[in-house]
């Protein structure tokens, strides 16, 4: 399972938290923690966290995660 930024530290759950204070786009969750900005791995499934609010997600393909958002978009 997948629920955080491995690279910062934080995990998904501190990262929806920081979302509905107001941090609620990537860009903005990066600049308070520094999410995404290591090796990146996490960005799509940050993307899924801030879509449907899951914090602790199954390792996916870039497909699989593309197909989870559109479902979340619906």
């Amino acid at each position: 399972m997948v629920d955080r930024c491995v690279c910062k530290s934080v995990s998904f759950a501190r990262l929806k938290e920081l979302a509905a204070q107001g941090h609620g786009d990537l860009d903005a969750l990066s600049k308070k923690t520094g999410c995404g900005t290591g090796c990146g791995m996490c960005v799509p499934y940050i993307r899924v966290v801030l879509a449907t609010g899951r914090t602790n997600l199954p390792i996916m393909t870039s497909f699989q995660i593309e197909k989870f958002l559109a479902g979340a978009a619906r």
